[in-house]
């Protein structure tokens, strides 16, 4: 039999994750590597899967990218994506915080500002300035929203591109994953985008440093989430994993800080 599945423990393939042995008998298979149960999430109630997801446990990882269909994964991938768009166009996520301070931007979420940017950056930061939402035309910010959706899309790509060339380049292994399950895992780590939510629902009357408080804490628990999504997808070594995701963010977030005025400047 293919050995489709993994081991939620080990992470060892396997065959099958229960056989049965009549019309109401049902066994779980055991790992053939650790001697545990290959999946013991199949008897568990769903709540309990999502509160050892939003816990981080890789078994709950593993069950859901190698022994589930998971088949939301695309519809999880565009709402969180929306979600994204809407925090960098509302202006109030950590992103417009660090641009805003380190191009200059007087707001009421802008930090202590800065002026560490050369000048040949001045431009890009020229097309980050917002005007006063009151005083534009509705329609203006609804294109305004679309594109920084694309800006926000062509982050993601980027993202996702370079941690799959960075591993596989670093692992040196035949040990393929498929575009399918590199989105899964993308979508899965995204997760972490709705602890944004009270912020950004809520959020209105406190300080740029509460809020910068409480969108670094979310960014570092997306940056631990990522690492053991990825961990549990490729198998590699942790340092690999760490050096990739860097890399990663730190392109993404320079592909939307240029792609967004780039793309406004092209719509005018």
């Amino acid at each position: 039999m293919e050995n489709r599945y993994k081991c939620v423990n080990c992470g060892a393939a396997a065959g099958a994750l229960y056989r049965t042995y009549g019309p109401s008998v049902l066994k779980l298979t055991k790992c053939d590597t650790c001697k545990g149960l290959v999946d013991k999430y199949i008897e568990y109630d769903s709540v309990i899967v999502m509160i050892d997801l939003v816990l981080m446990s890789k078994a709950a990882q593993r069950h859901i990218i190698y022994n589930t269909d998971f088949k939301i994964y695309w519809k999880l991938f565009i709402i969180l994506m929306m979600l994204e768009t809407y925090g960098v166009w509302k202006n109030d996520s950590l992103f417009n915080i660090v641009v805003t301070t380190v191009c200059d931007i007087r707001n009421k979420y802008t930090l202590n500002t800065t002026h560490i940017l050369p000048e040949s950056y001045q431009s890009k930061c020229r097309g980050w300035e917002i005007e006063d939402r009151d005083a534009v035309d509705l329609f203006i910010w609804e294109k305004n929203f679309y594109i920084q959706f694309i800006s926000t899309f062509i982050g993601i790509v980027i993202f996702i591109v370079s941690v799959h060339v960075t591993m596989s380049i670093l692992r040196k292994s035949n040990y393929e994953v498929s575009i399918k399950r590199i989105i899964q895992c993308f979508s899965l780590s995204q997760t972490s985008l709705l602890l944004t939510l009270p912020m950004l629902v809520w959020g209105h009357t406190d300080t740029p440093h509460t809020r910068l408080l409480h969108y670094t804490l979310v960014f570092g628990y997306s940056l631990v989430l990522y690492y053991n999504v990825f961990y549990v997808l490729y198998q590699g070594p942790k340092i690999f994993i760490v050096v990739a995701l860097l890399m990663s963010n730190c392109l993404k977030y320079l592909a939307t800080f240029h792609a967004t005025p780039m793309i406004r400047q092209l719509l005018k």
